[in-house]
Formats: C-alpha cells, structure tokens, sequence
C-alpha cells in the first residue's frame, strides 16, 4: 500500500515527525545551512522536482513539501523563531524525500540542511 506521500511515505513521516523534536539549536543550524546554499542549485532542484510526469507523484511531492513546512512553521511558531529560511528548508526537505531517488543528485541539495541535524536524511532512499 502506498501512503500519500508515495512509495517514500514512511521517510516522509520520520522527517516530519522529527521537525516537533529539534532544539532551538539545530532549528538555528538548519536556517544557517539553508541561507548558506546555492539559490540556483535549489532552483535546479525544484526543476527536477516539477518535471514529475505522473499526477500522483506530482501530488506526493507536494503534500510532503506543505506538511514538513507546516511541522516547521508550528516548531519555529513555539521556539520565537521567525526566520522563513527554516520553513523553507522543510519544505524543500518534504519534496526530496517524497522523490527519493528519481531526482539523483538534486536530493542532496534539497535535503543538505535538514541533514545536518538528521542523519536519517543523509542517504538517498534506493
């Protein structure tokens, strides 16, 4: 059975359900490392991320995207912290793991901040 987020669905779920357990510390370090990124490597990911030929996976993509940047927001939301760079990375984290490997090497520039603080991120489900 695949969830909503596809076939990485259960990926998709440790990130997210993760997001709630960071400290203000590792929320600082992930804003750090995504404003330290390359905005066109990023946007090169997206691109790769929009090219999903099929509906569903198009779906699956984004509802992971909205729901880790939601988890973020609330997390940010109850720590005082109000950089968007750390929903962005969430959102950008969600994408990558809902596409896991159909996206090659954009997965790691996608996932890069958040896989600084969550190791669990940092190989490319096959």
């Amino acid at each position: 059975m695949t969830s909503m987020f596809g076939p990485n669905g259960q990926r998709v779920l440790a990130l997210v359900t993760s997001i709630q357990g960071l400290s203000i510390g590792q929320v600082d370090q992930v804003t750090g490392a995504w404003k330290r990124a390359s905005p066109p490597a990023r946007a090169e990911a997206w691109a790769e991320l929009n090219s999903a030929k099929a509906e569903d996976e198009r779906y699956w993509i984004l509802a992971a995207a909205s729901l880790a940047r939601r988890e973020a927001l609330e997390t940010a939301r109850r720590m005082h912290r109000t950089d968007w760079a750390f929903w962005a990375a969430a959102c950008d984290a969600g994408a990558a793991v809902a596409a896991g490997s159909r996206i090659g090497r954009h997965y790691d520039t996608l996932v890069a901040p958040f896989a600084e603080v969550m190791r669990l991120l940092a190989h490319c489900p096959v």
